[in-house]
């Protein structure tokens, strides 16, 4: 039951995060006028999504590590969790990165 709750509140959380990205209040977000524009638009909304949900888990592991209560497995797993979020955005920054520096390569200017 307890677990049922806990899941349909972090759905919830990650539906109404998504809800505000910026990125839904254009206007009419398939109006490009490139295949350099529609890829930057591409990852602009993925680099919105994993940066959104790599804030929730990196929140949600320093609630856990709050709430371990000095329990050594319920701190690990609160470290872990942090760790993976960091890394993730590590991982996407480079990804981000790497495609920037493609698109300025093959284009002349940045893709995103």
């Amino acid at each position: 039951m307890l677990k049922t709750t806990i899941k349909a509140a972090i759905s919830s959380s990650v539906a109404l995060a998504v809800s505000v990205l910026p990125i839904f209040a254009v206007d009419n977000p398939i109006k490009f006028g490139s295949i350099e524009e529609l890829i930057g638009g591409i990852f602009n909304a993925i680099l919105a999504i994993v940066g959104a949900l790599a804030l929730i888990l990196l929140a949600l592991g320093g609630i856990q590590y709050m709430t371990s209560g000095g329990d050594k497995i319920a701190v690990e797993q609160a470290r872990g969790r942090i760790t993976s979020a960091v890394v993730g955005l590590v991982i996407v920054f480079g990804a981000w990165l790497v495609i920037n520096f493609v698109g300025n390569i093959l284009t002349g200017k940045p893709l995103i």
